[in-house]
């Protein structure tokens, strides 16, 4: 059985041999390891490495995309969740999903431990562009058909939704973050309009009973960080396609929950001068479209307004945490931005008075 690595330097060329299960006569000769994304990332670490063979072959990836945790005594029982989560995904759901998703390569998880190694499909010359650059709006609109698509694959599918952690446990979660609301005002109230701080005050009161309809809304199988820091754009054949990483968070909740973040996070303010109801509307068509019949645009419109509230949550969880750095500061004020208008636009107040 080969060893789940402890760290960078367990990344050798026998242990990649092992894991690619190579022809007897073929062996991994070299691995050049290049980090990926932030070193003080949020989950883990990510590599890309890059392999070179004994002899090469169609089925020898020149490179794959690696991911190792954080230390032991750095794993919140939030990152052991993500950590299961991720795996699951690549191992059982990413064939079914119909979008674009990394190919599955090698896994492997010790539950108890957290310690795990994922390792996917590479795609060297893709291009990702950070969540403050953000969508142009034809790939907004791209990414809402993308988003459709994923959502009606396993709408209402409940042998799927068995199989994936549910949205009362994110509610239960966040609602418990708000503890910290005096915290995070604290760092940020300077940062945030007065119609939204009028939200995030009330939060701690009016935040369940605001979100609760949501357990009673159609479900299917949420990505839960749908962002453009977490989608790759990929010339393939000469078509430009788009490939969604990062499944760690993945829920069985209303599609709303990534409708709300993708808006929130990487449609810039400039691209929707009149409000979210364009990108609502192109979503909930796309839906239809795709099969999903049974889900008017009120009843979306009415879930996008207490998924926003719980996205708010999510930012106090975020920005108020006893661990605190200047990579967190930075999210959290981009955040920030992206609700500007929302809580008047939306009524935000109304859910939350009791």
């Amino acid at each position: 059985m080969t060893p789940i690595p402890s760290f960078k330097g367990d990344l050798t060329p026998e242990w990649f041999t092992s894991i690619l299960k190579l022809a007897e006569d073929n062996h991994v000769e070299s691995v050049d390891l290049q980090p990926l994304g932030e070193q003080d990332s949020v989950s883990g670490y990510i590599y890309r490495a890059k392999l070179s063979y004994q002899y090469k072959t169609q089925d020898t990836p020149e490179s794959v995309v690696l991911k190792l945790p954080h230390p032991r005594n750095h794993r919140t029982p939030w990152l052991l969740e993500a950590y299961r989560n991720e795996v699951m995904f690549y191992r059982n759901i990413a064939p079914t999903v119909g979008i674009p998703v990394p190919r599955h390569i090698h896994s492997d998880i010790e539950a108890e431990t957290g310690d795990y190694v994922l390792v996917i499909e590479d795609f060297p010359d893709s291009t990702n562009v950070r969540d403050e650059t953000g969508a142009t709006q034809e790939q907004a609109y791209k990414l809402l058909e993308y988003m459709a698509r994923l959502h009606a694959k396993h709408w209402q599918d409940t042998e799927m939704g068995s199989k994936i952690l549910g949205f009362e446990n994110s509610i239960n979660l966040l609602y418990g973050g708000l503890s910290r609301t005096s915290v995070f005002l604290s760092r940020f109230s300077q940062y945030i309009q007065p119609e939204e701080l009028k939200v995030f005050q009330a939060m701690p009161v009016g935040f369940k009973a605001a979100v609760q309809p949501l357990l009673e809304s159609p479900k299917t199988l949420v990505h839960n960080d749908y962002a453009m820091k977490n989608i790759l754009m990929v010339d393939r054949d000469g078509e430009h396609i788009f490939v969604l990483v990062d499944w760690a968070n993945l829920r069985w909740g209303p599609g709303a929950r990534d409708l709300g973040f993708f808006i929130m996070t990487s449609v810039p303010p400039h691209l929707r001068p009149g409000g979210e109801w364009a990108y609502l509307r192109h979503y909930w068509e796309r839906l239809r479209s795709e099969g999903v019949s049974d889900y008017s645009f009120e009843r979306l419109l009415g879930d996008y307004r207490r998924c926003i509230i719980m996205d708010m949550a999510r930012i106090v969880n975020f920005g108020g945490g006893e661990y605190f750095s200047s990579m967190y500061e930075s999210i959290t004020r981009h955040l920030i931005r992206g609700l500007t208008g929302s809580a008047r636009e939306l009524n935000l107040i109304s859910l939350l008075e009791i």
